[in-house]
């Protein structure tokens, strides 16, 4: 069996449906989906809005995709570094070290430190605290001599 997310859509129907005092099976049918299905999304996603009569649930498609995609954020698998890694890692490269010095030198005093291309992706994907590209260290371009061989002179054959 195959399982698919409810879409934006879906839920654009689902508000419709419910302010047109559809039952939780009918909407369920329209949409082709379990009726645990939309009453799943109806608990989940309700906001609670305050009135002068009282606190009441109300479904809002928008808040509800957003708190789809908040939920899917959370939603990972759990980081094998511990913290201490990710400190020492952060204070070698605060202190301009390359990651390449960082996996090959500290191998020997922690033995935990993630290879040159993980320190690099958890550069990238901000895993490592006020850690960007910026804070490595540079290496000097080294640049070529033109090309000189292979030229024609252009004022003999003008």
């Amino acid at each position: 069996m195959s399982y698919k997310h409810l879409t934006i859509e879906e839920r654009a129907c689902i508000y419709q449906f419910l302010n047109l005092g559809m039952s939780i099976r009918k909407i369920a049918q329209a949409l082709k989906r379990s009726p645990s299905t939309i009453s799943r999304e109806i608990k989940r996603n309700s906001s609670k809005i305050k009135n002068s009569r009282g606190d009441y649930t109300k479904y809002f498609p928008i808040k509800a995709n957003d708190k789809y995609i908040d939920r899917r954020k959370d939603c990972h698998r759990k980081s094998k570094l511990s913290k201490d890694v990710i400190d020492y890692l952060t204070v070698k490269i605060n202190e301009q070290w390359s990651p390449e010095q960082i996996s090959n030198i500290s191998t020997k005093v922690i033995h935990q430190i993630p290879s040159t291309s993980t320190i690099y992706r958890l550069i990238h994907a901000k895993k490592l605290p006020k850690i960007s590209m910026e804070n490595l260290r540079r290496k000097v371009k080294f640049k070529r001599p033109a090309e000189k061989r292979g030229k024609f002179n252009d004022k003999r054959y003008k």
